[in-house]
């Protein structure tokens, strides 16, 4: 049960959130106009967390 709400906490945050926290940040494939990234952080529990988004062409994020 713990570990549902974990992950419905951590679908929530939005791509740019993700980034303020990030420790990394992998690009997985960049095909037909789209770019998936991997965005890996530390929760408060010091345990490494990840989640995957993508990123269609034209769309702009902050570093």
């Amino acid at each position: 049960m713990k570990e549902q709400i974990e992950e419905n906490t951590i679908q929530k945050k939005s791509i740019q959130d993700r980034l303020r926290h990030a420790s990394c940040i992998t690009i997985e494939s960049a095909l037909r106009n789209k770019v998936n990234l991997n965005v890996a952080w530390y929760d408060v529990h010091g345990e490494q967390q990840n989640q995957k988004y993508t990123i269609s062409a034209g769309s702009v994020i902050e570093f």
